[in-house]
């Protein structure tokens, strides 16, 4: 049932078996395995169904000034019902959707060398979960095989020693969560829905090793308190570390972090260009990398270097989606005409954000000379960004949403294939989240992001690179024009707005934040559900495995209750 914050007094406090904090998939997923069990839930979500700035606001935060600029993360996620699904953009049939996949084993494996790695978990204790999540998404796709979407018309590549192989990608759709998830939940009679209520701080016994409620503020000055047998923060990698060390009245370093792991291992993906394909055969013959549609179920192919190769060359994971393009597309104009303008990882672009975003707000910027330098020194990068977004330039097939396919006089149209590669990043305990000094509208610390990629991912993504280009040329698929910039990797995002890692997952505190079962070392009845508890973040798109390890804490918090 929905219940408005406005009805609830002032100070009280709710009691209720299990508490969800956060209303995005993660948290839907959470209330539909709860739906009907006997047990009384709340879920509370931050904002509305509608875009609040003020609410938004909330979630802005510092970004260490470094050379690989991490936004603003106020970009990264939406603080309203349904979360960051309202801002995923692959379009299937004028709906929204996003990519799913699951991790690969070696994901979960111990790497030697990537230090860090290694899961207390593995893929096989996890499959079972992946597909019950994809049962609870209705994918219409049961089985995680590619083979049985390839055709006559729709062929696998073929390469020399199996070089490479193909990845099944399914989509999510953003409707099944927040109509069909959402709608259900408001219907129920068992879970309460509160949105506009931010959890600001967990209260715990005198020792920390419970939780005893979750004190929620609303930005009109409501302030109430949530008290419940379980709790379950399906928030964001950004927002559950920052609700953790905000959590610092009795466990003083910050609940979790008696060992100063919270914020830590901060990892995200990055959006490599591979290069440019000049296939050797019509685009017809690429059908399977392109998005198909049987009923319910849209899925394309990826392709992906296999296990042995990284083990052998010791590469991180990666995937690459190919993307068909008209010889001469809008980007390669930008960049033809702004040469150096060849990236969104731009500085100026996000100094211009912040500028416009704080003029917007009636507010003094923060160090506004340091962000109009970086604004004027970076013109090219603007300019670029502006050409290749321009509508006179669209065309309806972008790297997401794909479609083309479909496209009329495809083989007449498109005579190249963009490679994109979506590279995994190692983790690193410096790259990490701190709260800094500053207060947002509920009185929480703002949280700072310190960021950096490092050797080993730079490494991994040229080696990356070579290995898909000589694998497409021996196989005689076509020539790879490979793209760098000063002999680096061109980086067009630094982050795929998947934050992972901050509360990461280990048999031992003294390694991670949660245990292999996704609960807080030492708090006996504290949960995370997000992509916070990923000891590596593989290169798959993360919300299969955020809802897939959502759906197994709920079975042990339900068995924790006697509902197993």
């Amino acid at each position: 049932m929905l219940v408005s914050p406005h009805s609830i007094p002032d100070q009280s406090t709710l009691n209720t078996d299990v508490c969800i904090v956060g209303a995005g998939p993660a948290g839907l997923a959470a209330a539909q395995e709860l739906l009907d069990s006997g047990l009384d839930v709340i879920l509370l979500e931050s904002g509305g169904e509608e875009p609040d700035a003020a609410t938004q606001d909330l979630a802005a935060g510092v970004s260490e000034d470094t050379p690989d600029l991490y936004p603003d993360i106020i970009w990264s996620h939406d603080r309203r019902f349904g979360g960051t699904s309202v801002q995923w953009d692959v379009r299937v049939n004028g709906t929204t959707n996003c990519h799913l996949a699951t991790f690969d084993p070696i994901d979960f494996q111990k790497r030697d060398w990537m230090p860090h790695s290694g899961w207390p978990i593995d893929y096989d204790t996890l499959h079972p979960y992946y597909l019950r999540a994809m049962k609870l998404w209705e994918t219409g796709v049961d089985s995680l095989d590619i083979m049985p979407w390839v055709s006559d018309e729709r062929k696998l590549l073929a390469f020399k020693n199996d070089a490479l192989e193909t990845k099944l990608y399914m989509t999510g759709s953003q409707a099944a969560l927040t109509q069909g998830i959402g709608g259900r939940v408001k219907e129920s009679k068992n879970i309460r829905l509160i949105m506009k209520a931010n959890a600001v701080e967990l209260d715990t016994n005198e020792n920390a090793s419970t939780v005893t409620g979750v004190k929620v503020a609303c930005l009109d000055g409501r302030r109430f308190t949530v008290a419940a047998r379980q709790v379950i923060l399906a928030q964001g990698g950004f927002q559950v570390p920052r609700l953790l060390l905000a959590s610092d009245r009795v466990a003083r370093d910050g609940l979790g972090n008696d060992h100063g792991l919270v914020g830590r291992f901060l990892m995200d993906r990055q959006i490599v260009k591979t290069g440019i394909l000049y296939p050797n055969e019509p685009i017809s013959r690429f059908g399977l990398y392109d998005l198909q549609h049987r009923g319910i179920a849209h899925v394309l192919g990826k392709l992906a270097i296999p296990q042995r190769t990284l083990e052998e060359k010791q590469l991180m994971n990666v995937t690459v989606g190919l993307n068909a393009q008209p010889a001469f597309s809008r980007v390669r104009l930008a960049q033809r005409l702004f040469g150096r303008g060849t990236t969104f990882r731009s500085p100026a672009y996000y100094s211009l954000r912040k500028l416009m975003r704080d003029v917007r707000a009636r507010r003094m910027p923060e160090r506004p000379l340091h962000h109009l330098g970086r604004v004027l020194g970076g013109l090219d990068d603007l300019v670029f960004i502006k050409v290749a977004r321009a509508p006179w330039l669209q065309i309806p097939y972008n790297r997401d949403s794909g479609g083309w396919y479909e496209a009329p006089h495809r083989d007449q149209f498109f005579k190249v294939i963009d490679l994109y590669q979506i590279a995994e990043q190692s983790p690193d305990p410096d790259n990490r989240i701190t709260l800094s000094s500053e207060r947002d509208a509920t009185g929480m610390r703002r949280p700072t992001v310190h960021f950096r990629w490092r050797d080993l991912d730079i490494r991994s993504a040229l080696g990356s690179q070579e290995i898909v280009k000589n694998a497409l040329e021996e196989a005689g698929i076509g020539r790879v024009l490979m793209e760098r910039r000063d002999g680096m990797p061109l980086v067009t995002q630094m982050t795929a707005h998947h934050p992972a890692g901050t509360t990461r997952m280990a048999d031992e505190p003294t390694e991670g934040v949660v245990d292999r079962n996704c609960r807080v070392h030492g708090v006996d009845n504290l949960y995370v559900a997000s992509s916070a508890v990923f000891t590596t973040g593989g290169c798959a798109p993360p919300t299969l495995t955020i809802v897939a390890l959502t759906v197994r804490i709920v079975d042990a918090v339900k068995a924790s209750l006697g509902k197993g």
